[in-house]
């Protein structure tokens, strides 16, 4: 996942591979890696005193999907817009936005 502040790139996360169950729900929690250049550090200090960041994050995963009997290897890229509290850590606001492509065969 790549995470980024002010059009910058900021950091990112690794996503560990898995497995997912049917019709379920999973939040994961990401250890991210963050580098912070000097003309975008003046702007996040102003933004932390405000207490409002807006991040974007961007990630694409790909693996199998079983339906019936078949696997179906697939594709799926996100894009996060959020707001966060940096003193509480708290997610104000968040928007995603998904695109999922199959592969027959």
């Amino acid at each position: 996942m790549s995470i980024f502040y002010n059009g910058s790139f900021l950091g990112s996360a690794h996503i560990l591979a898995g497995s997912h169950p049917p019709k379920s729900c999973q939040l994961l929690k990401l250890p991210a890696r963050l580098h912070l250049s000097s003309p975008a550090a003046s702007r996040l200090l102003s933004d932390v005193a405000q207490r409002k960041l807006v991040l974007d994050a961007a990630v694409d995963i790909g693996g199998t999907a079983k339906v019936l009997w078949w696997d179906h290897r697939f594709n799926v890229h996100v894009d996060s817009h959020f707001v966060v509290d940096p003193v509480f850590l708290d997610v104000i606001d968040q928007e995603n936005k998904a695109k999922l492509q199959f592969f027959s065969g």
